[in-house]
């Protein structure tokens, strides 16, 4: 009888062991899973806040993040500021390639061709100016993405109009060369003018010759002259065809909201009024292309026909 009893005890008891088993693993799984994402999430945090005084300054990152305190104005709009230009850096970095899909399968109607080549001199002068500037890259990356981009795009129409020979390889040399002696702070000796104030050994002449001030007077020309012409070709293009063609909604509609958005950043974080100048051209000129992709895809692509006979 006793051992009866007690091979029925433990035959009670394993079973209820078991079951309590079975039902605290889902639990302590769930706890684990919980726990590591809270380890995750304040490593995040603390990588974040250790960040922050680079790009927002000490002050606003410590009434910010550690004293949750909003109430100062100026460091809400930077650090404001900063995300969203955070944010177009990282959407430069895809914005044309809707664009380049659209090219992929062989068709480049309606894409001007200078417009492209001289969108990238434009971003190459506005990179390296900032660059050597030492602007924060929040407030310019972007035309480093969409500069890499560029280069597919021109490569593209180049291939596809078979217009890739000796003159477009000349052209790709003279504008690497350029580029070096933009980065390198030398670009002033390229010029006749800066020839004369070498000879003259002045003090101010050398000091023109690299750094900021070698790409001030460039930067300027590029923003009155190339920036608006690269569009302007554009505008022209399709209004004297009465179609944008090719050209990408996505793309335009991404390049007029993040060069209106960059402008409102610039202005915050950069005082540079020619800058500010080229940025606010940019984001006029490409409103204007997107009017124009909306307009000739509504209407059917014939007032600008129409306006071209007449």
């Amino acid at each position: 009888r006793t051992a009866s009893r007690t091979h029925t005890a433990r035959t009670r008891v394993t079973p209820k062991r078991a079951t309590s088993t079975l039902d605290n693993t889902p639990t302590a799984t769930m706890e684990g899973i919980i726990d590591q994402g809270k380890e995750m999430l304040g490593a995040w945090m603390q990588q974040g806040r250790e960040l922050a005084p680079s790009l927002i300054t000490e002050r606003c990152a410590k009434l910010l993040l550690d004293d949750f305190n909003f109430e100062d104005v100026p460091c809400v709009k930077l650090a404001a500021s900063k995300l969203v230009g955070i944010a177009i850096v990282c959407g430069a970095a895809i914005m044309k390639l809707p664009q380049i899909l659209a090219i992929l399968p062989g068709n480049t109607d309606g894409l001007s061709l200078p417009r492209f080549v001289i969108e990238t001199v434009t971003f190459t002068v506005i990179a390296a100016y900032n660059y050597v500037n030492d602007y924060p890259f929040s407030t310019w990356g972007e035309n480093a993405f969409l500069l890499v981009q560029n280069y597919i795009i021109v490569l593209l129409i180049l291939l596809y109009r078979k217009q890739l020979g000796i003159v477009s390889l000349v052209g790709i040399a003279a504008y690497v060369y350029a580029t070096w002696m933009i980065l390198s702070g030398n670009l002033a000796k390229m010029t006749p003018f800066s020839l004369e104030l070498r000879q003259s050994g002045s003090l101010v002449s050398e000091f023109a010759l690299s750094g900021p001030n070698a790409l001030e007077n460039y930067l300027w020309m590029q923003t009155i002259i190339l920036n608006p012409l690269s569009r302007v070709l554009q505008i022209y293009k399709s209004f004297s065809e009465g179609s944008t063609g090719n050209l990408s909604f996505i793309t335009s509609f991404l390049a007029a909201v993040g060069a209106c958005v960059r402008l409102l950043t610039v202005m915050e974080e950069v005082d540079d009024v020619t800058l500010q100048a080229a940025v606010a051209i940019a984001a006029a000129l490409n409103t204007i292309i997107l009017f124009q992709i909306i307009y000739y895809n509504t209407c059917g692509g014939t007032s600008g026909k129409k306006l071209k006979t007449e």
